[in-house]
């Protein structure tokens, strides 16, 4: 009922025209200025085109099925593009998004069968964010170097990324059709019969996308990869996750040391012949606030600059760091405004904890995969300042325990996929600023239920 009141009153005051079954268009009046294509809409290409005033819309948002006449060449001044989620979007149905060249917003976040962004994206030259996660986008295009204005580049992997095509079934009708091992095909065409095979016609592929995906298929990275010339976008101030892993990460890595506006910065790819790269690119970068660095293993490359003074900023508040790891840096304790800190597959032992616990104004901590130990102890005075903590995979953990006046402050205590976690010492009688719970192992919970029932603040809830 309170959506139904929000969508009327948006288009009594011709803020919002939401497309959706049973909508009526006979009372829409002025100019569109934002625009919302709901999933359970027919998609008349006629109702479109022929009975909506699309020349002053500044904002279209699609949810479900994707089609071509979406865009509209009369749609000149779109400074806004939400298209999340949006199911079929194909590589070849962004080819003339260059032409919206008001565009601030660009959001192609859960388009799993993206896999390349067009050269055309280079005329979108006020674009302020662009955000590709969760499709599988490898490498941006040079033309990104020419968006002066791009504050926010949102990027991942995908490689996970599902789609209505596999891959690999492409592939082999590209191996049957006459396609060399190396990736090219005969006189660049592509067998006509390739085309009516249903996969294709399902999938609404044409030859660019299908080219794409037999491009991209073997491209496994964390991470994108950037464009040389990166540098020249002075005014980011997110940018990840960034992969510095090839030929060109250290050039990528010394023009990332240009940008000193970027506040939020992901990098994957670091190892011991890049590090002191990474460390020299940060190292003036006094608004930069939250820093992630994924490597395969960091043993000795994040102290390996210690020495020359290569440090990451002081400014630090946000702290992950994903790779082996069996002592935290010794520049840790350095970081005295640091609140949260995750660290993912790493081998801690307990003395690492311990560096922890000094932290004064760390207020989240999750170790994923990150405690080699059976017995985790938080001692006495140690984290005064946490108030969230949430243990993940420590697969042979048996016991954790809190001594007098250990994490005086926490709220929130979540533990999952610990299998062998049998219980709490010290939970009711340290932690009592505790609110809630969180465990997923269902006689764990019992048994902590059992702990804290006279406790009637603290909420004991299970997840999956």
């Amino acid at each position: 009922m309170i959506r139904e009141i929000c969508i009327s009153k948006a288009r009594e005051e011709n803020l919002v025209l939401t497309l959706e079954e049973g909508c009526c268009l006979s009372d829409t009046q002025g100019a569109i200025r934002h625009l919302v294509i709901g999933s359970n809409w027919k998609r008349d290409k006629d109702v479109l085109e022929s009975m909506l005033d699309l020349s002053h819309v500044r904002s279209l948002t699609v949810f479900g099925e994707w089609r071509s006449f979406f865009i509209s060449e009369n749609m000149r001044f779109v400074r806004v593009l939400d298209l999340e989620d949006t199911l079929g979007l194909r590589d070849h149905h962004l080819e003339k998004i260059g032409q919206l060249r008001h565009l601030k917003y660009l959001s192609l976040r859960g388009c799993h069968n993206i896999l390349c962004l067009p050269n055309c994206l280079g005329n979108l030259r006020h674009l302020q964010t662009l955000d590709v996660r969760g499709t599988r986008i490898f490498e941006l295009p040079t033309t990104i170097t020419n968006l002066r204005e791009l504050q926010y580049l949102h990027a991942d992997s995908g490689q996970n990324a599902g789609g209505n095509v596999k891959g690999d079934d492409i592939v082999q009708m590209y191996d049957a059709d006459g396609f060399s091992e190396g990736g090219t095909c005969a006189n660049c065409v592509f067998s006509s019969h390739v085309f009516l095979r249903p996969q294709v016609l399902d999938a609404g592929l044409n030859r660019y996308d299908i080219f794409n995906l037999y491009r991209f298929q073997e491209r496994q990275l964390d991470g994108v990869v950037l464009p040389r010339g990166i540098g020249k976008l002075k005014v980011l101030h997110t940018l990840g996750f960034v992969n510095v892993s090839r030929s060109n990460g250290k050039t990528t890595l010394k023009e990332i040391g240009e940008l000193t506006q970027v506040r939020k910065l992901r990098v994957a790819g670091i190892s011991s012949e890049n590090t002191k790269e990474l460390w020299s690119a940060i190292a003036g970068h006094n608004q930069l606030g939250s820093l992630s660095v994924a490597s395969e293993i960091f043993d000795g490359s994040l102290d390996g600059c210690l020495g020359e003074g290569l440090l990451p900023p002081s400014s630090l508040e946000s702290l992950t760091l994903e790779g082996r790891l069996t002592n935290v840096p010794k520049w840790i304790h350095m970081l005295q405004n640091l609140s949260k800190l995750v660290l993912r597959e790493s081998y801690l032992r307990q003395d690492s904890i311990q560096a922890l616990g000094f932290l004064p104004n760390l207020a989240v901590l999750r170790l994923w995969d990150a405690f080699t130990g059976t017995h985790l102890q938080f001692r006495s005075s140690s984290f005064p300042s946490l108030m969230e903590l949430h243990l993940s995979r420590l697969y042979i953990l048996e016991s954790v325990s809190f001594e007098e006046d250990a994490l005086p402050k926490l709220e929130l205590l979540q533990v999952d996929l610990c299998v062998e976690l049998n219980g709490f010492s010290g939970l009711p009688a340290v932690l009592t600023s505790l609110k809630e719970i969180r465990l997923s192992n269902s006689e764990l919970k019992k048994d902590v239920e059992r702990q804290v029932e006279h406790m009637k603040h603290v909420r004991v809830n299970f997840v999956d």
